[in-house]
């Protein structure tokens, strides 16, 4: 998968404010710290390179959800899986 598709994923949501990163999850701040590091660099041969703009810096879970962004735009939300009569339920 190239990454430029993977990048146009997460471009696309987060333009449209359909990703939302839970502050709750337990590396949002790392998350959120690589998303504003992360930078299209275009060579003088005009191919572009995905990466952080500091050297140091990784990306990690950048693209760890770019890969689930892009495969759930693809496929789109599942239906919820029912559970057969009886599981499930709290005595």
């Amino acid at each position: 998968m190239p990454k430029k598709d993977l990048v146009g994923a997460v471009q696309a949501v987060l333009g449209t404010l359909r990703l939302k990163i839970a502050p709750g999850l337990p590396l949002a701040e790392v998350l959120a710290k690589e998303l504003e590091s992360f930078r299209v660099k275009v060579t003088a041969d005009r191919n572009e390179s995905f990466e952080s703009w500091r050297e140091r810096d990784h990306v990690d879970l950048v693209l760890a959800l770019a890969l689930a962004v892009w495969t759930g735009e693809r496929l789109g939300p599942r239906p919820a899986r029912r559970l057969p009569l009886g599981l499930g339920r709290q005595p």
